[in-house]
């Protein structure tokens, strides 16, 4: 494999090189989470006779318009789905229901605060919606967007018309939401779906779909292998410049080509760029199998702080996606070799968190001792240890030198100094 290599070593060719492979992390803790806000209390009557506390009147009318099209969009009831709606706003329900069915959703919940009644017959509700696709453990119902399975925040304006409140107007949350926009909430995405793999874009990127998926479903049956629960299907999208640039916030350094983003306990997404994975088929394989590795390695997680550990959640999926490919046939040498150079021997394979002043070849160096360390622990120790160890850092938050005491019966300070020789010896 090291034949088929490049073999230019410059620093700026490492850092470019070994970025395109980079993913970026969002975690829920530097999101800006939106609490759900509490439900407005009635005003208790002071005289008689009875006020009828028509706020939750309104509430409950809202609630019986989004029963009947989550209803509707379970058991595949189109008509039913939009009637509610005004056809000012289908285009963009129609593209929900579309887009959902495609992507095999299993379940949808409900939540409905009222803003205000603007008149008798038009009344404004916050809602909050959540959903699971097919093969994912749903949770149970929580009113806050980072708790639970994936939510939609919309504000509904809905008008009544023959006794029946009819949706308006439906328009977003403005910063209510990390996990918003999604891929599939504004545009009718385009589909091709394999036996592991479903891929999704815009109109525009219709005919690349079938490209990214035959590389996904070869990367699948790779990934598969370093997980006991693959999951039913990964989910791929594949965006555009403009896409890029909205989906999920879209505020990316410029050196990312594709993230993995967990859909809090329920699944994950990955994206990609397509003016840059569609470059050559090679890029396009090692990106995609690098993110599909974070899919089963980081996803459920009940890790608070995974900066922390970026080291191994980069490593890991550097090493499966570069799978079957040793650390030291692949870009990743290049880099180890340039830190070296300029800064001298490895000291410890858990590299230190990375900041905004990171540099391009600090930010390569850690991805590729990554790398190198997954390669020494699966050398060293078996692949099903190296994978326990990752879940327990990973996934569980646990601190190093307990999770490898009980991965691999030796403190961590062991296993760090023998794949810090074990690496310095093959770069």
């Amino acid at each position: 494999m090291e034949d088929d290599l490049d073999h230019r070593s410059s620093r700026d060719w490492v850092a470019r090189v070994f970025a395109a492979f980079g993913v970026l992390l969002l975690a829920a803790s530097a999101a800006g989470v939106v609490l759900w806000p509490e439900p407005r209390q009635s005003r208790p009557a002071t005289a008689a006779p009875v006020v009828l506390d028509t706020s939750a009147l309104l509430e409950r009318e809202v609630q019986s318009v989004l029963r009947g099209q989550v209803d509707a969009l379970l058991n595949g009831d189109e008509k039913g789905w939009l009637t509610p709606v005004d056809p000012a706003a289908r285009s963009r329900y129609r593209a929900i229901y579309r887009n959902l069915r495609n992507l095999e959703v299993s379940r949808a919940d409900y939540g409905v605060e009222i803003l205000d009644r603007s008149t008798r017959s038009t009344v404004n509700a916050r809602v909050m919606i959540g959903y699971c696709i097919r093969g994912t453990t749903c949770p149970a119902w929580a009113d806050r967007v980072d708790v639970g399975s994936p939510k939609l925040l919309y504000d509904l304006t809905l008008t009544r018309r023959d006794g029946e409140y009819v949706v308006t107007k439906i328009a977003d949350v403005e910063d209510g939401n990390y996990l918003q926009p999604t891929p599939w909430e504004n545009v009718e995405l385009r589909f091709a779906r394999g036996t592991r793999v479903i891929v999704a874009g815009p109109p525009g990127q219709a005919k690349n779909l079938r490209q990214v998926l035959a590389a996904a479903e070869k990367a699948a049956t790779v990934v598969d292998r370093f997980t006991t629960e693959p999951p039913a299907r990964y989910r791929i999208y594949l965006a555009d410049d403009k896409s890029w640039k909205r989906w999920y916030g879209g505020q990316l350094s410029k050196w990312v080509v594709g993230y993995h983003l967990a859909l809090n306990q329920a699944g994950s997404d990955i994206v990609l760029k397509a003016s840059e994975v569609l470059d050559s088929d090679r890029q396009l394989a090692l990106t995609v199998q690098h993110e599909m590795a974070h899919a089963v390695t980081m996803v459920p997680s009940s890790n608070r702080d995974p900066n922390e550990d970026l080291w191994l959640i980069e490593g890991v999926a550097d090493y499966i996606g570069f799978f079957p490919g040793e650390p030291q046939n692949t870009e990743s040498r290049y880099a180890l070799r340039a830190w070296v150079d300029e800064h001298g021997a490895i000291k410890t394979i858990a590299r230190p968190e990375l900041t905004d002043k990171s540099d391009d070849l600090t930010v390569s160096t850690l991805y590729a001792t990554g790398h190198y360390a997954v390669g020494c622990l699966v050398d060293r120790y078996g692949q099903t240890r190296m994978l326990d160890f990752v879940k327990r850092v990973v996934r569980d938050g646990q601190e190093l030198d307990p999770a490898s005491r009980a991965s691999f019966g030796k403190p961590f300070k062991t296993v760090d100094k023998a794949c810090v020789t074990w690496i310095t010896q093959r770069i």
